[in-house]
């Protein structure tokens, strides 16, 4: 078997490389956020519908302590998965990494004044070797952040298929009181 040949990338490939990396990611990012969000407008809509069932309901319903506690871990699973929701859009700033020159708090905290960036900056292009250092250690970050996002999306979903069992329990219960009794 011949022996591989080094495959070499130019700079401009290995930008490339990264701004593609970066955008995959960034994809990722967006995606938690929005099915965050779906499953958010989703609970308002039934949340929504609940209430409103419940205000029109009649007033001699009574029901038993099997449809309460049905409820209450509804909407336990129901704030479990909203909380989970809400974790994707809140701010997470990685700041227990090294300095890095394309981290937007790193820039205007580390690295002086606005002149003083821009001759640190160009001073890094310069360097392939710390310039590719400090590309990666970005792609890390937004990496550990998409993962968190989309962890918590997941938490949110699993949460949301549990609710959405107990609210089929709850309303066959409710069918079971109102017609069979």
């Amino acid at each position: 078997m011949p022996a591989k040949e080094k495959v070499k990338l130019t700079p401009e490939e290995k930008i490339i490389v990264y701004w593609e990396t970066i955008r995959h990611i960034s994809e990722l990012h967006r995606n938690a956020e929005i099915k965050a969000a779906l499953i958010m407008s989703f609970y308002g809509l039934v949340l929504g519908v609940v209430f409103e069932m419940t205000l029109n309901m009649e007033s001699n319903f009574q029901p038993n302590s099997l449809l309460i506690v049905i409820v209450l871990i509804y909407f336990f699973f129901v704030g479990r998965s909203i909380y989970y929701a809400f974790r994707c859009f809140m701010p997470q700033i990685e700041t227990s990494f090294d300095k890095n020159m394309f981290f937007f708090l790193d820039a205007i905290t580390h690295y002086g004044d606005i002149r003083s960036y821009s001759k640190k900056f160009h001073g890094l292009l310069e360097n392939d070797k710390d310039l590719y250092d400090q590309l990666g250690q970005q792609i890390f970050v937004h990496s550990l952040i998409a993962s968190n996002k989309l962890s918590n999306v997941n938490k949110s979903v699993r949460n949301l298929a549990y609710s959405f069992i107990l609210m089929m329990l709850a309303v066959l219960t409710i069918l079971t009181m109102v017609f069979v009794l």
